[in-house]
């Protein structure tokens, strides 16, 4: 049986992902993608067993993942909150803007209504430009898709087509 990445899992990976190391976003990303991907394929199939398209539904920021080793890693300030009743913040918030807009943008491709929680994210305050290796910032800003860079998030498209 194939496990699907749905928000809730993908959030506590990508939350663990980052306690471990902050800097490792390629891997937050491959998760993000990876929970797209699969909704796409939810989305698209007559069915999917052991899955639904509502567990896309529920909002994952609005409970904070516990580690199972234990309490969050140092490098965390007191304005980088994993969820809550409030949702993310800090560090985490540009992630969560990031996993409900791709979420969004495959249900509207689906010719569906987008989860409520999707639609509430607005524009990050702060622009979030995903380094590459192989772009400049200007050259990933250029190369970011519009429906995400009205967000305030610019990821190329090629680093969106990861996994």
């Amino acid at each position: 049986m194939t496990v699907f990445a749905t928000p809730e899992p993908t959030w506590t990976a990508m939350v663990a992902a980052l306690d471990e190391d902050p800097s490792d976003e390629a891997w937050a990303l491959k998760l993000t993608v990876q929970c797209r991907d699969h909704l796409r394929h939810t989305l698209t199939r007559a069915e999917t067993p052991g899955v639904s398209v509502s567990a896309w539904n529920r909002d994952p920021g609005t409970k904070s993942p516990q580690r199972a080793e234990g309490p969050g890693k140092s490098w965390r300030t007191a304005k980088d909150t994993a969820g809550g009743p409030n949702g993310p913040s800090g560090t985490f918030l540009r992630w969560h803007v990031l996993l409900g807009a791709l979420i969004a943008k495959e249900f509207e491709d689906a010719g569906r209504e987008a989860p409520a929680w999707t639609r509430k994210l607005g524009a990050l305050d702060k622009e979030w430009v995903l380094p590459t290796k192989v772009m400049s910032e200007n050259q990933v800003r250029h190369n970011a898709p519009d429906w995400l860079a009205q967000r305030g998030i610019y990821i190329s498209k090629a680093d969106l087509a990861l996994v």
